[in-house]
């Protein structure tokens, strides 16, 4: 009787015990008896008897959404040395036999920015590239152009010709991230197409020399593992958008890598694809961001150039525009997209509030690109530098005892107590790059000329060939210049 009076205090204590002992864990709860057992003691659960969660994490959605607008890019290039280590010289200098040609080829990853074909990758991947295209991930493939380039800022656009809208990624920002928050890599890292990798932000603000003397500043870092190929290809954030480029690992660690913030990225592209960057042309507006003032929402004018069409006709810094041509803006990009095919004295319907009026109210004006002439180089080399310059025609090159005409610019003069002179310049010296910029002609020179602003320091890459004991001396050099138009530097560097 004493044992059976305690069956009652037994099971009450069992379910008490019961639960006690519920799993702390509700998203991993016991399985229902149902489901592993059909009465029959022991036997096992089947497979469609297994309890199934939900394996869709955030990294995976954020993959569904973006991968179809992430390419691989693929091309060749043409690699030329001497066949002599240590004299890699121009051909016109190769007095060791032939260069050696090679095809070597690109490998990168870049990232669809807008709907109509405007792709994003790093310089260097497209560099001296040839027949380049880009690869979906569906297996499409286009043959690219390279629309625009700056290698200081190792970015590059590309674009393709396709009747479809392409799928895209929005940009994000890049001012506001954490030390620590989940970020995601797709790319083409040794040629495994739509790789995904994730890992986190390391920290913010790196800067890096990618190559000899070739840095690149405010870059992230990230673990996300990143390959040779990744270059270009986005890192984004848990929300699918853009907040990086990637561009530069660390090749002696693991999971050190680097990419170029998109704030940095956006900042660049507004002068990338401005009408005056991509041809002779002046439109005179800098844009930036989406503002919106009540009910109107458009991109904020940051910068207006004085006498351009844009400043003629009364746009003024803050006024927000908010359609090109009945069209609304969807970003800065969307902008500079729809003014990349206008043609000189085609009309440009511009519709814009300004937010300093009372009551804001939308106005209308027509904009018109203009033609903006070549400048003269050599007039900019004489007023800044105070030294005459010229191609190496074959005139040129009998006077300076150069064997045969060669598409480089060479010095021909230069002024006394000049800026030139103080530097150590002389007449016969060949110039190379200015301020790392490959000039081969008199176009290439002006061009690079035309940024040049009084007071500017300007590093022009020089050879000199000079005649000794031995044959032939040749010697490189960076010379840096301080652009000034009257009182000559006391700098010498050479």
């Amino acid at each position: 009787m004493r044992v059976t009076g305690l069956l009652p205090i037994v099971v009450i204590a069992g379910v008490i015990l019961t639960v006690l002992v519920k799993p702390a864990c509700p998203e991993y709860p016991v399985p229902d008896a149902s489901l592993v057992s059909d009465g029959s003691a022991g036997r096992p659960a089947s497979d469609q008897d297994e309890l199934t969660f939900n394996r869709q994490t955030p990294i995976v959605k954020v993959y569904e959404k973006t991968h179809k607008a992430v390419v691989n890019i693929a091309g060749e290039r043409t690699v030329s040395t001497s066949i002599w280590p240590g004299f890699d010289w121009p051909d016109m200098f190769d007095l060791w036999g032939p260069r050696f040609q090679r095809q070597v080829k690109v490998l990168g990853s870049g990232v669809v920015v807008h709907e109509d074909g405007y792709i994003i990758t790093n310089a260097h991947v497209v560099k001296g590239a040839e027949k380049i295209k880009v690869l979906f991930s569906d297996g499409s493939e286009f043959p690219t152009e390279i629309k625009t380039a700056d290698e200081n800022k190792d970015l590059a656009v590309l674009t393709i010709k396709t009747e479809d809208k392409l799928p895209f990624i929005h940009l994000g920002r890049s001012d506001d991230l954490m030390i620590g928050e989940t970020v995601i890599a797709i790319g083409n890292p040794y040629g495994y197409s739509n790789t995904v990798t994730s890992g986190v932000i390391s920290a913010v603000g790196r800067d890096v020399e990618v190559s000899e003397g070739f840095w690149l500043r405010g870059l992230i870092q990230t673990d996300a593992p990143i390959n040779p190929g990744n270059s270009g290809g986005p890192l984004l954030n848990i929300n699918g958008q853009l907040i990086g480029i990637n561009t530069a690992i660390r090749a002696e660690a693991e999971n050190i890598g680097f990419a170029i913030p998109v704030d940095t990225l956006a900042d660049n592209l507004i002068h990338m694809l401005m009408p005056e960057k991509l041809r002779r042309v002046q439109l005179g507006l800098v844009m930036g961001s989406i503002k919106t003032i009540e009910q109107f929402s458009g991109l904020a004018v940051d910068s207006v150039i004085k006498d351009s069409p844009a400043d003629k006709n009364g746009i003024t810094v803050g006024d927000i525009v908010l359609e090109i041509d009945g069209r609304k803006l969807t970003g800065v990009i969307d902008f500079y997209v729809k003014m990349i095919d206008k043609q000189i004295g085609e009309p440009i319907v511009v519709k814009y509030i300004r937010p300093s009026d009372t009551r804001p109210q939308s106005r209308t004006v027509r904009l018109t690109l203009e033609a903006r002439p070549l400048p003269d180089g050599r007039q900019l080399a004489k007023k800044f530098f105070q030294m005459e310059v010229s191609e190496l025609t074959e005139q040129v090159a009998e006077e300076f005892d150069f064997q045969s005409a060669y598409p480089i610019m060479i010095i021909t003069d230069i002024e006394p107590d000049g800026i030139a002179a103080e530097a150590g310049l002389k007449g016969g010296d060949l110039i190379f790059e200015i301020n790392n910029a490959a000039v081969s002609n008199l176009k290439e020179f002006s061009l690079e000329m035309e940024k040049v602003n009084e007071g500017d320091i300007v590093k022009l890459k020089i050879v000199r060939i000079q005649i000794g004991t031995f044959g032939q001396v040749r010697r490189i050099t960076i010379v840096p210049l301080k652009a000034q138009s009257k009182k000559p530097s006391r700098l010498r560097f050479l």
